[in-house]
């Protein structure tokens, strides 16, 4: 962006640069990947505890979780 489109984006946005509203949208993206990965880790102990899962389904969350964070953190530092 030019220096002209950077203090206009800036005025219209209360003085805040593009690079600070992309670090603002990447963390709350980030935040909710991570709040997400905690209910999933979450519903599947519970289940655990009522018997309705098993170890494998612990493997195959912990992999779904991790590869979700791994993507997001990549894409989010991109």
């Amino acid at each position: 962006m030019t220096s002209a489109q950077n203090a206009a984006f800036a005025a219209a946005n209360g003085g805040h640069s593009p690079s600070e509203i992309s670090t603002l949208v990447g963390s709350i993206f980030l935040i909710l990947v991570f709040m997400w990965a905690a209910w999933l880790v979450a519903r599947t102990l519970a289940a655990f505890m009522k018997g309705n899962a098993r170890e494998m389904d612990f493997v195959w969350v912990g992999l779904r979780v991790s590869a979700l964070i791994t993507i997001a953190i990549w894409w989010v530092n991109a």
